[in-house]
């Protein structure tokens, strides 16, 4: 019993989480403009909601922020898709037991979130493409091709880039949007 019992604790936790990340979500959306908005709690949410799909590939999700970096001056919703795009794609890239590193770091102006997977990679001749629209590695019927051209629009559209690195074994999707100038 006392099992049992621990075992729904657990998943009202995780359901009372992921509604939570969900109504972030919706309220984040009716944002038109940038605001001043904290940074981790969309990164979090991002995670939670693709939380399922890592668990059926077993797949390890870390997120670290550098503790000095709060806040950033964005779209919300538009940051909350572009997070939720890039940890797909990852998820989608790494093989079974996998691992997704989430990471920001703050370079001047600008804080620096990095999405870094352990899947094959990127072949070169197909690097340059990756970010047209249309374009997918993905088979017939599993992908759009919009991911990574939408991301990349909305990634400007808030004033910073997007880039690619990738080998195989590694391949890091780095996201440059502006740190809030007062807190």
């Amino acid at each position: 019993m006392r099992t049992l019992a621990s075992d729904v604790e657990r998943s009202a936790s995780r359901i009372h989480d992921l509604v939570g990340a969900v109504k972030r979500f919706t309220y984040m959306d009716r944002q038109q403009s940038a605001e001043v908005m904290e940074l981790l709690p969309g990164l979090r949410d991002s995670v939670a909601l693709l939380g399922h799909k890592a668990r059926d590939k077993s797949v390890g999700i870390e997120v670290d922020v550098e503790p000095t970096l709060t806040r950033v001056k964005a779209i919300g919703g538009d940051l909350n898709q572009i997070w939720t795009n890039l940890i797909d794609n990852a998820l989608d890239a790494v093989p079974e037991s996998g691992h997704v590193t989430v990471t920001a770091t703050r370079e001047g102006d600008f804080a620096i979130v990095q999405f870094i997977d352990d899947g094959p990679g990127v072949p070169v001749d197909l690097s340059e493409r990756i970010f047209d629209p249309f374009f997918t590695t993905k088979p017939m019927g599993e992908g759009t091709g919009l991911g990574l051209e939408m991301s990349r629009r909305l990634v400007r559209r808030n004033g910073g880039d997007i880039t690619v690195e990738s080998r195989p074994g590694r391949t890091v999707f780095s996201v440059t949007v502006p740190v809030a100038t007062s807190e």
